[in-house]
Order: structure tokens, then C-alpha cells, then sequence
């Protein structure tokens, strides 16, 4: 069963993983992952060295007058939101027109809070970037590359429901494919859960993430100073409006059932193994 996705996402345990991002370069695969703010190369004395001093480095005076960080709004469950900012950073290790991107999401670009800032690498190419005409990949600004990573949320939430919930962890079988059957029948079982609970929810759910969909207006400062982009509109992306399938979320049921169907055709195989 193939499942189309747009991008692999991941926290910072696997971006940095070295093997890991070679593995996904070498297969074509897209991907966002999060890197630690101590993130460092070599570099000559003078340049900044890390992906922190980067955006510490990054033109920023105040929400009027951004410079080149654009802004955005995450939305969550319960209808709260928070304003966030995306920056499309350039040192020597990344860049737009290089084979990967580094991307700052804060919630205050000026202190950069430890536990709201993400320092984002993807290989997904910049829209009109000379990369993005020569890339297999859609191209995908700031604003995406922060909706996409935004996703990872909902995976660490569902998988604690998984694992303390519905038994993940409680198998008491030995066999590699009896663990592995296990794994599926639980996600499965989840799976439809989700999809009931969900169909007893008044409407839709709210969405994950919504940008800031007005024209944003920096203060006046030359740009040469500033290195700023004059009426900035970022786009406007909307996910996990529900389980309906769709670009926010893949087919809940219909991914189910096929997993389950593969479980019940591989059991018959494996009793004649074993009988054998």
C-alpha cells in the first residue's frame, strides 16, 4: 500500500541522526526536521557558527518592522492561538539556493525562548529559487515548512494514546512478526477510535495551523538597512480540519482497513510456517 505524504517530519533525536538524513537525501526523500540551537560547523573567525547565532544575527527591531521574518498564527484545539515567526536563514551550511534550507520559527524572534523556537532543515526547494526549476520536490516557503513540522504534535499525541491507552507496549509475544501484528492490530484499533470519537464532535474540528492571511506593512527604514521585504503576504494554510480526507489529513478508515487486511492475509502464511 503506497501513501502519498509531502514530507517526512521528525523532531531532533532524528535530525540528528546522521545516517538518517543521508539515507533520505539518497532515496529522494522531502523532509523537515528539527535540529538542536547548538547546531554548529566550521566556519572562519567572525562568521556566526551556529543556527542559534544565526537568527540572534537576523534583522528584527519589532512586529512592525520584521525585516525579513514573516509572520504567522498557530491555531490549536481549543481555540486558543499564538502568534508566531518564520525566517528563511542563510550561513554556510544552508541556504535557499542550497541543498538544504534552514528555517527559524519562533514565538519572539528577539529572545528566541528555548522552548518555543524551532531550527528547522528541509530539503524541500525555496519557490523561485533556481533549485525549485532544477528539484523533483514542490517548492515550499516559510510559512509551510512551519505548518508541516507543526504536524509532529499530533503524532507525539496520538502515539502516547497508542502506547498507554490502547496497549501498545502490552504484548506478550516473542516473535518479531507477532510484535509487529500486534503494533498494527493496536493501530488499527486506534485508528478507528479516533474516527468515531470524531464523528460525535459538533462540526469540524479547528484547524492546526492558519497564517496570518493580511498584508503585513513594516515600519518605513531603508532597505539596504533593514534587508526587508516591503508588503510581505504570507500564504494561508489550514490543517486537521477533521478526519475527512483530504491535503490536512490521509484517509483514516480506508488506510485502517488496509492494514488490517494485511495482518488477516499474513496469519494464514505464518500458521503453516509454524506448522511446518
Amino acid at each position: 500500500m503506497e501513501i502519498p505524504f509531502r514530507a517526512v517530519v521528525a523532531d531532533i533525536l532524528y535530525g540528528e541522526h546522521r545516517k538518517l538524513k543521508e539515507d533520505l537525501e539518497n532515496t529522494g526523500i522531502p523532509y523537515v526536521l528539527a535540529i538542536k540551537p547548538s547546531y554548529a560547523w566550521y566556519r572562519p573567525v567572525g562568521e556566526p557558527g551556529t543556527v542559534e547565532e544565526v537568527a540572534y544575527l537576523a534583522p528584527w527591531d519589532s512586529p512592525e518592522d520584521p525585516g525579513e521574518w514573516v509572520r504567522l498564527e498557530r491555531t490549536f484545539w481549543d481555540g486558543r492561538t499564538e502568534q508566531w515567526w518564520a525566517l528563511e536563514a542563510e550561513c554556510r551550511p544552508f541556504g535557499p539556493e542550497k541543498r538544504r534550507r534552514l528555517v527559524v520559527a519562533p514565538t519572539d524572534p528577539a529572545e528566541l525562548p528555548e522552548l518555543t523556537t524551532w531550527y528547522l532543515v528541509t530539503n524541500l526547494p525555496l519557490p523561485g529559487s533556481s533549485r525549485a526549476a532544477q528539484s523533483d520536490f514542490t517548492p515550499a516557503d516559510v510559512a509551510e515548512i512551519t505548518s508541516l513540522y507543526a504536524l509532529r504534535s499530533w503524532i507525539e499525541q496520538s502515539y502516547k494514546q497508542v502506547k498507554n491507552s490502547l496497549g501498545w507496549a502490552h504484548y506478550q509475544v516473542r516473535k518479531d512478526v507477532s510484535i509487529r501484528r500486534h503494533w498494527q492490530l493496536v493501530c488499527c484499533a486506534f485508528t478507528f477510535w479516533w474516527w468515531t470519537c470524531a464523528a460525535f464532535l459538533e462540526g469540524k474540528t479547528l484547524p492546526g495551523v492558519v497564517l496570518d492571511t493580511e498584508e503585513t506593512s513594516s515600519a518605513s527604514a531603508p532597505e539596504a538597512e533593514r534587508g526587508k521585504k516591503e508588503g510581505q503576504t504570507p500564504v494561508s494554510y489550514v490543517l486537521a480540519r477533521g478526519v475527512e480526507e483530504g491535503e490536512g489529513v490521509a484517509g483514516a478508515v480506508r488506510n485502517a482497513m488496509a492494514i488490517l487486511e494485511s495482518v488477516l492475509r499474513q496469519a494464514p502464511a505464518q500458521r503453516a510456517k509454524s506448522a511446518a
